[in-house]
């Protein structure tokens, strides 16, 4: 990890991933007792979508830290359905994780996060 004034590098599947967060997003990261985990979900469905999950755990996943309040980790899934039923009923299709070569290969370059109303926000782009 390379690390500057709200700014990082870190490594996910081989690639380095700039990791940007707003000066909000810094004293919000302050507060907290323990770090935020971010979830840079890539999801498989009827259409291919990107979501930002932000959580108070890895869910067992390995992460990498931006800083030492904040850790990410890049997790790609599939819908096990493609139902509006499901969908609506859900909010969205069920999932499971993938695995492959090629989503091995793969990662964001670019993360931005910030904290604004009282609630986080973030967007990965490639």
């Amino acid at each position: 990890m390379l690390k500057e004034d709200n700014r990082a590098i870190v490594v996910i599947n081989g690639k380095d991933v700039l990791v940007e967060w707003s000066a909000a997003a810094e004293r919000e990261l302050a507060r907290r007792q323990a770090p935020l985990f971010v979830e840079l979900e890539l999801y498989f469905s009827c259409l291919v979508k990107k979501f930002v999950h932000f959580r108070d755990d890895s869910r067992g996943r390995p992460t990498v830290a931006a800083s030492d309040k904040l850790h990410l980790y890049f997790r790609p899934v599939t819908s096990t359905a493609c139902s509006f039923e499901v969908a609506e009923r859900l909010g969205r299709q069920p999932e499971i994780d993938i695995d492959s070569q090629a989503l091995r290969k793969i990662a964001p370059k670019r993360v931005a996060i910030s904290h604004e109303r009282g609630a986080w926000r973030g967007s990965f782009n490639w």
